[in-house]
């Protein structure tokens, strides 16, 4: 069965041609499933984003992020992308179990950047996530540091970065996971949120997917091209963390302390009781007020 998503939005691209097929794309997506995700990859190569996207799609799997690493070791281009419609073993950070049933998008998009990207881009998935829902669902989301998407206070996205520096085979994995029309396990329904709920209706699927593709690769090519700081600008405004008081849990211990802004590599800056500045690079925060 159709499904309608109205308003839709592409963002620009920056190659020409693109508004034909923009265009083009539009009239496939009205004529299409839009909740049917293996259509996904020929709507794709129809664009010329800077990341040339090859998707797989799969029914199932253990998790996306070990079949993109899989194929990453195996020399898999950047842009690839593995989508599944359920994992059976979905992970999130520090090795946390995600519940990853059908209706939701589970997603893991493959990249070669400069090491010195590394960090920035663990932060970039999120906001793709919360521009393309405004822009095409009219829906208002934050980011919370690192890369957590929340509306309302309640947890939409989540995103899992995993690197490896073999040398010239380096890569990048962001894995996305976001909560569509799946169904949210009874214990996290204070916590977490899925669209089908915010909006009291099913949600296409297959639209939405290629606009947080779209605009990540926007995102991305402003990184590429040494625009750094407005990306980071964009962060700040639409994060969430900045502003509180929080609980920073770091493999080697907590910490409490000001959030008080993003350094260039998208450390989170807190200020601690003793007026000093800890750089914060990896670990989680909890918002304290």
């Amino acid at each position: 069965m159709a499904h309608s998503l109205k308003p839709f939005y592409l963002p620009p691209l920056p190659c020409s041609g693109n508004e034909v097929r923009g265009a083009e794309l539009l009239k496939e997506l009205q004529a299409s499933d839009l909740d049917d995700l293996s259509s996904a990859n020929a709507l794709l190569q129809k664009l010329n984003t800077r990341l040339r996207y090859r998707l797989i799609y799969l029914a199932s799997t253990t998790s996306t992020q070990d079949v993109a690493r899989d194929l990453a070791e195996r020399g898999a281009p950047e842009g690839t992308v593995v989508v599944a419609e359920l994992m059976t073993a979905g992970r999130g950070r520090r090795g946390r179990r995600w519940h990853a049933g059908p209706g939701g998008l589970w997603l893991t998009i493959v990249l070669r950047p400069p090491p010195a990207h590394f960090q920035l881009l663990s932060l970039l998935p999120a906001l793709a996530v919360v521009r393309a829902l405004e822009r095409s669902l009219g829906i208002k989301a934050e980011v919370k540091w690192p890369n957590d998407v929340l509306i309302g206070g309640r947890k939409l996205c989540g995103i899992l970065a995993e690197a490896s520096f073999a040398g010239d085979r380096g890569y990048l994995l962001l894995g996305l996971g976001v909560n569509v029309n799946n169904e949210l396990p009874p214990e996290l329904g204070s916590r977490a949120v899925s669209l089908r709920e915010v909006l009291g209706r099913r949600v296409p699927r297959l639209p939405l997917l290629i606009a947080i593709l779209l605009e990540f690769d926007s995102l991305y090519s402003s990184l590429l091209r040494g625009e750094a700081e407005d990306v980071l600008a964009e962060l700040r405004r639409r994060m969430s963390t900045l502003g509180r008081r929080v609980r920073a849990v770091m493999p080697d211990g907590v910490v409490e302390g000001l959030a008080v802004g993003l350094a260039r590599d998208g450390s989170l800056l807190l200020k601690l009781s003793d007026g000093s500045l800890l750089p914060l690079r990896v670990g989680d925060v909890i918002h304290l007020r």
